[in-house]
């Protein structure tokens, strides 16, 4: 008797758990008649995503090269790109319909020759096309272009070396971080 009493609780146990999992895990619905039908939630979840490219699209960075030709005071100096010319940018943003998209340079450390000459990226100008031309501050945060909401924006930057200055006879490399952010 008392293990007919058991399996008894015990079954009683299962159909109220399968009744109570199969409810909570999926909607159902049946029919005598022609049709029946239930309904399904979905969500999409899109995460912020900032895409910056400065430059020929590969696994190379491009490097804008000046030859000066004559003294400084002569005019600028056109850049020439090791990749393509002018130099081509694409900002990118998956960001909210309100959120501010802020494209930034640093380019504090100048062009060195390696035995302590700097010229000072002040020197380095651009102009552009879907974008904003500018001349480098030499700061580390400068603030080049800025965007509201999602987009996709495509332009190009062609770089002058100003030639107002005389410095040491070399060859002066830099880089320019460039950086994207959005809050």
């Amino acid at each position: 008797m008392r293990r007919m009493r058991e399996t008894l609780i015990f079954g009683l146990c299962l159909a109220f758990l399968f009744s109570y999992v199969g409810s909570a895990n999926a909607e159902s619905s049946s029919s005598g008649g022609a049709a029946t039908s239930v309904h399904l939630d979905f969500r999409v979840t899109i995460p912020t995503i900032l895409y910056l490219a400065v430059g020929t699209t590969g696994a190379t960075i491009d490097r804008v090269s000046f030859t000066v030709p004559d003294l400084p005071g002569t005019g600028a100096v056109a850049g020439t790109s090791s990749g393509t010319n002018p130099v081509p940018v694409r900002v990118a943003a998956l960001v909210g319909a309100a959120s501010t998209v802020t494209l930034r340079a640093d380019s504090s450390a100048g062009l060195s020759d390696g035995s302590g000459h700097t010229i000072p990226f002040t020197e380095i100008s651009w102009s552009a096309s879907g974008f904003t031309g500018t001349t480098f501050s030499g700061a580390n945060n400068q603030q080049l272009d800025q965007f509201t909401g999602p987009g996709n924006h495509t332009g190009t930057y062609a770089f002058s070396y100003a030639n107002a200055n005389y410095y040491p006879t070399g060859t002066y490399n830099g880089a320019v971080t460039y950086t994207l952010s959005s809050p």
